[in-house]
C-alpha cells in the first residue's frame, strides 16, 4: 500500500491560480461583450432590425439606422440577394445565400482567381471562422479601384449543407475605423439559417 502526501502548501496556491483562472475567464466574457457593445455605439448604432428571407429560413440583424433593399433573384446559383448601406454611406455590403457547387475553399480560391484577372488587390487573405457553431471562412482584401480609391473588404462565407451564406462589408480604406471589424462580427454572429 503506498501513502500519498500532500504538501498543503503547494495545494493551496493552487487551488488560488485555478480560482483566479476562472474568475479571469468570467470578466474577459463580459468584457468582451461590453467591448462589443461599445464598438456599436462608436459607429451610431443603437439597435437592430431583424430581416428574415427564403420562407424564414434566412434571419439576420442590420443597424436599424441603415437601409436594406432586398433584390429579386432568378438564377439557380444565388437564391437570396440584399443589399445595405449605412446612413452616411461609408458602410455597404450585401447578404447572399448561395447553391453550393463542390468545396467552399475551392470555391474561394477559385473566385479570388477570377477576380484578380479583373481587379487590383493590395492585400487578401482567407480564414477560418467560427460563426454561432457554423464552419467558414473570413475573407479579407483590400482593393484598388481604377480611380485609385482603395477600399477594405471583409466578406464571410459560412457553409450550412449544400448552401452558404456570404456576408459582405464594404468601406472606403480612408473611412474604415480600427473597430469596424468588430462590429461587422457581432452583425454576422446574428445570422441564424436553417
Amino acid at each position: 500500500m503506498k501513502i500519498v502526501s500532500v504538501d498543503r502548501r503547494k495545494l493551496g496556491v493552487i487551488i488560488i491560480v485555478v480560482g483566479l483562472m476562472v474568475i479571469l475567464f468570467g470578466v474577459e466574457k463580459n468584457f468582451d461583450t461590453k467591448l462589443k457593445h461599445t464598438a456599436l455605439m462608436q459607429n451610431d448604432i443603437k439597435s437592430l432590425t431583424q430581416y428574415s428571407g427564403l420562407n424564414d429560413k434566412l434571419r439576420y440583424k442590420l443597424p436599424s439606422n441603415w437601409n436594406c433593399k432586398v433584390q429579386d433573384m432568378s438564377g439557380d446559383e444565388i437564391i437570396y440577394h440584399s443589399d445595405f448601406k449605412s446612413t452616411d454611406g461609408k458602410i455597404h455590403g450585401f447578404v447572399q445565400v448561395w447553391n453550393l457547387q463542390g468545396n467552399l475553399k475551392l470555391f474561394l480560391q477559385n473566385s479570388k482567381i477570377v477576380s484578380e484577372k479583373q481587379n487590383l488587390y493590395e492585400s487578401y487573405n482567407i480564414g477560418d471562422v467560427d460563426v454561432n457553431g457554423k464552419d467558414g471562412y473570413l475573407v479579407k482584401y483590400t482593393i484598388v479601384k481604377e480611380n485609385g480609391d482603395s477600399y477594405r473588404c471583409m466578406e464571410y462565407f459560412i457553409a450550412e449543407g449544400k448552401q452558404f451564406c456570404r456576408f459582405s462589408f464594404f468601406v472606403k480604406d480612408m473611412d474604415f475605423k480600427e473597430n469596424m471589424p468588430t462590429v461587422f462580427e457581432t452583425i454576422v454572429k446574428n445570422l441564424e439559417y436553417k
